[in-house]
């Protein structure tokens, strides 16, 4: 930020000069035309001394006739040195439009005191996307000149503060730039504030470009009066103080339309001629180089008129491109300039243009008198509210001088304390203030004094007259952001006692390291699955691991693939109190280790660790699926006592690698076929697959499929490429679950078929495991079965769990690759 605020920083020339008339020393009474709180606007009053003395400040509301003050006037203790914040929405519950009187005395007595006054407003709502900053008046007038206005893009509201006690009649005349004139007339409540909406007034303005003139048309009650645009749904605008007297000489000290890789700018001049003589208006843009690029612009009479200064850098002089500059203007008649400057993501045709609608913008008059001291009310360093919004202020120092000067910058926080730094400005030239360099300003809020002092170091006089401006920037990306000039100050500047250097607060106790739980607490020794695990102390880059003992040493010496004990996509959440992960995926190349509780264990990346002792349990899983031989069915209508797959767990749990912490699920179907077709009776094994591997709880869910079926498909003469389609349907949805397919096939003769269907149907089935499915597919073919005839025996259920045992365990192995090297490619051997 402080890189491209210093771009926009513009050199200024000899001529460059102070303040708008509208602001004036005798500043005990201040006016603030502007001013809303509801459910759209935040506003805020800030109020500055910086005298030694303690002060009563009376802010006094004069509402619109629609809005809801229940108090209108509250007085507030000012301490000396210090600088005051009034909220509206929490110090008068205002929920309206209300322009407001400030004014300060002596405490305890009727002596007026000086003080400074500014508003800020945040909008929409109190998220602070937009912003807007202007000071408060010490003159009022019976008329002022608003340079800036339009509707094409923006709302445009012109606000008339009346603290008069009677009704002031108030006309609005609007000078577009098409020389064409519009009037409006509103009554001004006594003590009260008017709104002028030109677009909803006047159907031409609703697409226009205009300057406005606010006349008091009642004697004797003199007004104040400000301009606020907005615009992308008010989600960005700028305001700026009304100017009682044109001037034929006009000066800025900042335009820029350059920008980086994330922020461009563009500034615009705005001349309004409100006299009835036509105007020559001569722009000198006085380059950063120390060169000048003037032109001259025709201002008819009763008439505005817009200066883009991005496009002059296109089509006039091409050392407007990409610049930054100050702006002289000279007219021939007395007129009135503001500039306004916008910024925002840079546009894909020009990066140094901003696209539309812009980020946020800013606007003010132009300048006409340099002064030795400046004040400002307003400033923020550091992060506020609840949404810890970031603010950086910088005071911009102008130096029109032959010679260098000496600031003093006096800082005043809202305890009373403060702090004073001293800069030098070269010649001719600017210094920026950040405020964040300034230590005991962090995360303060403050008013600002700055004035030339004689300086050995600076080789300065002091008393030399130079401009000063304040730009607040808001969130990151200058999400928001307002610019203000600084008041002229005469008064003593007081300093206030010392504040402290800042000192962060101590980091906050780490959090308690635990793990409680972990959801769901098992799964498939298979692994991949999602687990939460909940606790306290969790941080990013901590690491979750699986311990058991009697896993053996050799777990994680595969190099190719990932450790077994490992989680994976370990993610910390809430906080520090959660994880998400994935259970370590396993293979026959990583091996499978042993089924059965483990510790789970984090690992912070300071090395701390904490374990949750049996916090998980590794299940080994598996579905027997088919006809009727995994059914169990008999010869003669019966039922096995031992279907296979309960054969086949009885064994598996008598294994130590596996012990109680198996299941296997008979997932059998009387007289299915794999597929339809022929005179298949009921379901199909493929339509029933998918329910029976998906319909049991993540702690269930299965390492592994038994498949065997096929035999109906040819006994009811579907055939048996019907047979192999079906078959691969349910691969094919085994390897999306990660299930491991072991495929079997009867090679035993039954009585259900032909020794040639038998045949075929194998011949299918060994066809289908050498299909390229994208997954390792095991196949057991099942020989010397006793069968009864058409199924097998009770020793033949008992045979084929046996030979389906040999497949499982030489499949699933404890170590990985099991030791062996008999399967090349993915890791195996070894260490390969």
């Amino acid at each position: 930020m402080r890189r491209l605020l210093a771009a926009s920083l513009l050199a200024f020339t000899a001529s460059l000069a102070g303040a708008p008339a509208a602001h004036a020393q005798g500043a005990s009474v201040w006016f603030l035309a502007e001013g809303a709180n509801n459910s759209l606007f935040t506003e805020e009053i800030q109020i500055a001394n910086p005298s030694a003395s303690t002060l009563d400040v009376t802010v006094t509301l004069l509402p619109a006739p629609d809005a809801i003050a229940p108090t209108t006037t509250k007085t507030f203790t000012l301490g000396r040195t210090s600088r005051k914040t009034v909220i509206l929405a929490t110090d008068f519950q205002l929920n309206g439009s209300s322009s407001a009187r400030v004014s300060a005395v002596l405490t305890g007595t009727a002596t007026p005191a000086d003080i400074v006054v500014e508003r800020s407003m945040y909008f929409p709502d109190a998220s602070k996307p937009g912003a807007h900053n202007a000071s408060g008046m010490t003159q009022l007038a019976s008329s002022w000149t608003l340079a800036e206005g339009a509707t094409t893009l923006f709302d445009t509201f012109v606000l008339v503060a009346n603290p008069n006690a009677t009704v002031t009649r108030v006309r609005a005349t609007y000078l577009t730039a098409l020389g064409a004139e519009y009037t409006s007339e509103l009554d001004a409540p006594a003590n009260g504030r008017v709104t002028f909406w030109p677009s909803a007034e006047h159907p031409a303005l609703q697409a226009a470009e205009f300057s406005t003139f606010i006349e008091s048309l009642t004697a004797g009650n003199d007004v104040a009066a400000e301009r606020s645009m907005y615009f992308d749904g008010f989600r960005s605008g700028h305001d700026a103080l009304g100017v009682a007297a044109p001037s034929t000489t006009w000066y800025f000290a900042e335009g820029f339309t350059g920008g980086s890789a994330q922020t461009a700018f563009e500034t615009f001049l705005l001349l309004a001629n409100t006299s009835q003589s036509a105007a020559t208006v001569t722009v000198d843009y006085l380059l950063d180089s120390g060169q000048v690029v003037s032109r001259d612009y025709p201002v008819p009479a009763r008439s505005r008129f817009t200066v883009w200064v991005d496009q002059e850098g296109r089509v006039f002089d091409t050392r407007l491109a990409d610049a930054a500059f100050g702006i002289r203007v000279t007219a021939t008649t007395p007129i009135v300039a503001e500039r306004a400057m916008y910024w925002g993501t840079p546009s894909a045709i020009d990066p140094k243009t901003p696209t539309f609608p812009w980020v946020e913008g800013h606007d003010t008059a132009g300048v006409t008198a340099p002064a030795a001291k400046w004040g400002f009310a307003e400033g923020q360093q550091g992060n506020f509210g609840t949404t810890n919004t970031r603010f950086d202020s910088f005071f911009l120092l102008a130096n029109p001088n032959a010679a260098p000067i000496g600031v003093r910058a006096t800082f005043m926080r809202e305890d009373g304390l403060g702090a004073v730094r001293e800069y030098c400005v070269a010649a001719n030239a600017r210094a920026n203030i950040w405020t964040a360099d300034v230590s005991p300003l962090t995360n303060q809020r403050f008013a600002t004094f700055l004035e030339t002092v004689a300086s050995a170091t600076c080789a300065s006089n002091g008393g030399e007259a130079f401009v000063a401006e304040r730009a607040v920037y808001i969130g990151t990306g200058f999400a928001a952001g307002h610019v203000n000039v600084g008041t002229p100050w005469t008064g003593a500047i007081v300093t206030p006692a010392t504040a402290p250097d800042y000192e962060p607060p101590p980091p906050p106790p780490p959090p308690s390291f635990s793990l409680t739980s972990v959801s769901p607490n098992a799964g498939r020794l298979g692994g991949g699955q999602s687990i939460t695990l909940s606790g306290s102390g969790f941080v990013a880059g901590a690491r979750v691991y699986f311990i058991n003992p009697a896993w053996t040493s050799d777990r994680n010496d595969n190099t190719v693939l990932p450790d077994v004990d490992q989680a994976t996509n370990v993610s910390v959440g809430n906080g520090g109190t959660t994880i998400t992960a994935r259970t370590p995926a396993r293979s026959f190349y990583t091996g499978y280790q042993t089924a059965g509780p483990v510790t789970v264990r984090v690992v912070n990346p300071d090395n701390s660790t904490v374990d949750l002792v049996n916090g998980y349990t590794f299940r080994f899983n598996i579905l027997a699926f088919g006809d009727d031989f995994v059914y169990g069915s008999t010869d003669g209508g019966g039922l096995a006592g031992r279907a296979f797959p309960l054969g086949l767990q009885q064994q598996l749990s008598g294994l130590a690698q596996f012990g109680a912490h198996v299941s296997v699920t008979n997932g059998g179907a009387f007289g299915e076929c794999a597929g339809g077709g022929g005179s298949c009776p009921g379901t199909t094994g493929a339509g029933r697959f998918p329910g029976a591997a998906d319909g049991v709880a993540s702690q269930e869910a299965y390492d592994a499929v038994v498949l065997l079926e096929g035999i109906n498909d040819m006994r009811y003469g579907a055939g048996s490429g019907s047979a192999r389609n079906a078959l691969r349907t349910i691969l094919i949805n085994a390897r999306d679950r990660g299930i491991v397919p072991i495929v079997t096939r009867l090679a035993t003769p039954t009585s259900l078929l032909s020794s040639g269907s038998l045949t075929e149907l194998n011949n299918q089935i060994w066809a289908l495991t050498e299909e390229a499915l994208g997954t390792e597919i095991y196949r057991q073919s099942l020989e010397g079965i006793s069968m009864g005839g058409a199924y097998p025996t009770q020793g033949g259920y008992d045979a084929i769990a046996s030979q389906v045992l040999s497949k499982v365990t030489r499949e699933f192995p404890l170590r990985p690759c099991d030791g062996r090297s008999d399967k090349p490619g993915r890791g195996c051997p070894l260490n390969p």
